[in-house]
């Protein structure tokens, strides 16, 4: 004897929108939290791809996932995360490190001496310079609003440079043309350097920091400033750069004579 048995099955009926915002709204936390949901009718456009760069952004500054199953829980951050402080920018090949030039013996200043004082110097040195593009081209640069002190961007030697140069021109009594040759940049720029730094010293009122007296006897040639470096402790080499290092250093006296003889 055989039983036939028959069973019906029916089909679990699928959750809706509306279930699901029901079921939100419903939801109280242990500590009495309770919330609120409501359905959203917008239409959203579908197989939208996120580049890999627009992810890293989200996860770098939007996303704060939690510690456990992450991938689930997170929150997003109500403005964007601070971006991390960039890296120091390497310098610039065919130059001596701004750390061996900026030695008191070779400025006759502080090392923090010479970083303050270029940052007093910031706000007159860009509207100097804002002042005189200005009235060259009648109107103001687009790169110099987004770069705030005037420039373009591309400068090769910044403020900091600046007062470097001036420094070893007053200390030293370096010719311009050797002092390009340390920063690897042309002889007309450092001349136009220290000229504006003196300038601007010198109507801005900032008071400088406390100098010791150039070294008697002066280096006079390349030899003479690398071994004064060394003596010092100061790790120093003349960069090959395409600028030439004269062979001797005249001061501001002897080039005046040597100009009128």
């Amino acid at each position: 004897m055989f039983c036939h048995i028959t069973r019906t099955w029916r089909a679990r009926p699928l959750m809706t929108a509306q279930d699901a915002v029901a079921g939100i709204a419903a939801t109280i936390t242990g500590q009495g939290l309770k919330c609120t949901a409501v359905p959203d009718g917008a239409r959203y456009p579908d197989g939208i791809k996120i580049s890999d760069e627009r992810m890293r952004y989200l996860e770098d500054h939007i996303l704060d996932r939690a510690a456990t199953r992450g991938e689930w829980n997170y929150t997003v951050l109500p403005g964007p995360r601070p971006a991390p402080a960039p890296e120091p920018a390497p310098e610039r090949p065919g130059r001596c490190a701004r750390d061996a030039l900026n030695h008191p013996a070779l400025t006759g200043i502080d090392p923090g001496g010479l970083h303050a004082l270029a940052a007093a110097l910031d706000i007159p040195f860009g509207a100097r310079r804002e002042q005189h593009n200005y009235a060259n081209r009648g109107h103001q640069r687009v790169n110099a609003v987004r770069n705030r002190d005037g420039s373009n961007g591309s400068r090769r030697i910044d403020l900091t440079d600046h007062v470097l140069a001036w420094r070893l021109r007053e200390h030293l009594h370096l010719p311009v043309q050797a002092i390009g040759a340390l920063l690897g940049v042309h002889p007309s720029t450092i001349s136009h350097a220290t000229a504006q730094t003196a300038a601007l010293l010198a109507g801005s009122g900032i008071p400088q920091p406390p100098a010791a007296p150039p070294p008697d006897p002066l280096p006079r040639t390349p030899g003479e400033l690398l071994d004064y470096a060394t003596a010092a402790g100061i790790t120093l080499t003349i960069p090959d750069n395409g600028q030439t290092m004269p062979e001797y250093f005249r001061t501001r006296g002897e080039n005046l004579r040597h100009a009128r003889s």
